[in-house]
């Protein structure tokens, strides 16, 4: 899910995107919405499995954080249009996430990365 922050923050609407490619400080997802680069977003990113990374007991013993999405604040670096299918693909760079989301994500990657 992705909501655009903006003032005032009266129009907290968020809206649904598909996670197309995973990067280290960011991301890239298809959405009906244009978000111009420079646009600041906060991201609810669903990836199965990512919370086994998180370093806390309370991680593996806790059903909800088990199932919860990764969440962060991140900046539209750039944007495509698909005219054709009325989408738009957005790139994304991680602003501002929790230092152990982070860490958990980045070893989520590399066993990704590492098994693919």
């Amino acid at each position: 899910m992705v909501t655009k922050l903006q003032y005032p923050m009266t129009n907290l609407e968020a809206k649904p995107a598909i996670t197309k490619n995973l990067a280290e400080n960011g991301l890239c997802f298809s959405t009906d919405e244009l978000y111009e680069p420079g646009t600041i977003l906060q991201l609810s990113v669903h990836l199965h499995g990512w919370q086994h990374y998180l370093n806390s007991i309370i991680a593996i013993l806790d059903a909800g954080t088990a199932s919860k999405p990764l969440t962060a604040i991140a900046e539209v670096v750039w944007t495509q249009h698909f005219e054709d299918e009325g989408k738009y693909d957005i790139g994304v760079r991680f602003k501002d996430i929790y230092e152990d989301d982070l860490r958990a994500f980045k070893k989520y990657l590399e066993k990704l990365f590492k098994n693919s």
